[in-house]
């Protein structure tokens, strides 16, 4: 459910209203804790969508390559798929929203915390998440901005994030 939010939200959103990644950068195992899983998954998405080369296929397989990395195992080939098709319509969307010349987003959150954790699953809260969605002109002047619950655009189950054990290491997962 998770992947089929992100791919059609954050491209909704815009229409209603670095550089490319290194080999060694796409290397992804997880995170140690549930909650290390999903601040490491959201400060890639962030850094993703702002990345100013996104525009290109090679950066956007590469962000793909690395948000996928975040899942478990058996979920990466869709996860890959899933966030390539998110990204290429966020940056298609940037680049020409119905408002203004260009918009950019941007995502933030104070920590995370563990709802629920038993049996190798948890369900992991973002605190404090939240998008800010800014239109700018051809001149670069702010003309509109939106905010809102980044689990509102990404569409969380019951309000967290659901991360699966795999031997040492946890991973996110669609469910």
């Amino acid at each position: 459910m998770l992947r089929y939010t992100i791919l059609f939200a954050i491209p909704l959103l815009l229409s209603a209203c670095g550089s490319v990644l290194s080999v060694n950068e796409l290397v992804g195992a997880g995170g140690g804790s549930p909650r290390q899983v999903v601040e490491s998954f959201l400060e890639d998405l962030n850094a993703a969508l702002t990345d100013p080369e996104l525009a290109t296929p090679e950066a956007r397989r590469a962000w793909a390559e690395r948000l996928a990395s975040h899942f478990a195992p058996s979920e990466r080939v869709d996860q890959r798929n899933a966030m390539a098709a998110m990204l290429a319509r966020f940056a298609a969307s940037a680049a020409s929203p119905a408002v203004g010349a260009y918009a950019t987003l941007e995502l933030t959150f104070s920590g995370t915390e563990i709802i629920e954790q038993h049996d190798g699953r948890a369900l992991v809260r973002v605190v404090d998440g939240q998008f800010v969605l800014r239109f700018y002109n051809a001149n670069g002047d702010l003309i509109r901005e939106r905010s809102g619950g980044l689990i509102d655009l990404i569409g969380a189950q019951r309000d967290g994030l659901p991360t699966l054990q795999v031997g040492e290491n946890w991973f996110m997962t669609e469910g």
